[in-house]
């Protein structure tokens, strides 16, 4: 059988399609070696965040942090861990490479690494609980306008606080919460003792005379973590119908009315909105403010022995009940 026969007018057309494609195959091919072979610079990724590298569960910590970074800052992030032992040439080579608009330290040694540095890019701290150095940032430690609000939904009756705490190592927190409590009618009564022993010495008295309306508020103060104490404070506030709060969820598991705690994941979000407007020029004086985004856990079985409801507005305010 012989071969179908193709006339000149279909060949040329042909041959000229072949070519075409053959020249675009050639060009793409020296384009692809062309950027193969180009150096590779430092690319803008927009935002760098900086951690310490930890074990679980406090490995989750930052995790969630930078989920929630993540889903609110509309460029690339990239994150680089803080591990003992890298040289400071190191990391700032990490950070470098990335060219970063803004860096985000989380924890107290991304934070003093990246001042160390010196890299004249808009820094944001978080996870830390203070600071000498002059940044924006969002603390750890819980607003105590929240704390105090919170205290107020679960009972609008509570007219007096005792605090026992050493003073000297939060005496701005203090002065806050004086402030506030002070404009919500409650009379914070501050108890300053620097050893567990004054501590329980307080408690005492406190407990003994302590009436109807009284509360204690538990603040964090490693100084005065005492198991046994808090035990002690526990079962009398409990016997007495004594509200005790905290910003430690232990203590609600332990019996404490209600804690509040940091919500990460919200944390993040904020802190990603914080870098963006970092970027913009902001002249606002460089701040740490204090941890809005919290979680409210409450002990139900506490909330009924003082006859406290947790239906309704309260309910829909509060995140988690034991």
């Amino acid at each position: 059988m012989q071969g179908m026969q193709l006339s000149a007018k279909y060949i040329e057309p042909l041959t000229w399609v072949t070519m075409t494609a053959v020249r675009a195959v050639s060009f793409m091919l020296i384009l692809s070696v062309s950027v193969a072979a180009a150096p590779n610079p430092a690319f803008s990724s927009g935002l760098v965040v900086l951690y310490p590298e930890v074990r679980q569960p406090y490995a989750k910590i930052y995790e969630d942090i930078i989920s929630g970074i993540e889903e609110t800052y509309q460029s690339t992030t990239n994150a680089i861990a803080v591990t003992p032992g890298q040289s400071m040439d190191y990391y700032r080579t990490s950070v470098e490479q990335f060219d970063p608009d803004t860096i985000i330290a989380l924890g107290q040694p991304s934070l003093k690494l990246i001042e160390e540095m010196n890299i004249d890019v808009p820094l944001v701290a978080g996870a830390v609980t203070h600071t000498h150095a002059k940044v924006h940032g969002i603390s750890m430690v819980p607003d105590v306008r929240v704390i105090i609000d919170k205290l107020l939904l679960l009972d609008s009756n509570v007219q007096i606080v005792h605090l026992v705490i050493n003073a000297n190592n939060r005496k701005k927190r203090l002065q806050d919460a004086d402030v506030y409590a002070t404009s919500k009618g409650i009379n914070l009564v501050v108890h300053d003792v620097s050893t567990v022993q004054a501590a329980a010495s307080e408690y005492r008295s406190i407990l003994g005379e302590i009436e109807n309306g009284d509360a204690i508020w538990l603040m964090r103060d490693k100084a005065l973590n005492d198991s046994a104490l808090l035990s002690q404070v526990l079962e009398t506030a409990w016997k007495k119908k004594v509200i005790v709060f905290s910003s430690n969820p232990i203590h609600v598991k332990r019996g404490a009315l209600f804690a509040i705690y940091p919500n990460n994941q919200k944390l993040g979000l904020s802190l990603g909105l914080l870098a963006a407007q970092s970027e913009t020029g902001d002249d606002k004086p460089a701040a740490m403010t204090p941890l809005r985004d919290v979680y409210a856990i409450v002990n139900g079985r506490t909330s009924r022995h003082l006859g406290i409801s947790l239906s309704g507005k309260v309910r829909s305010e509060i995140d988690i009940i034991l």
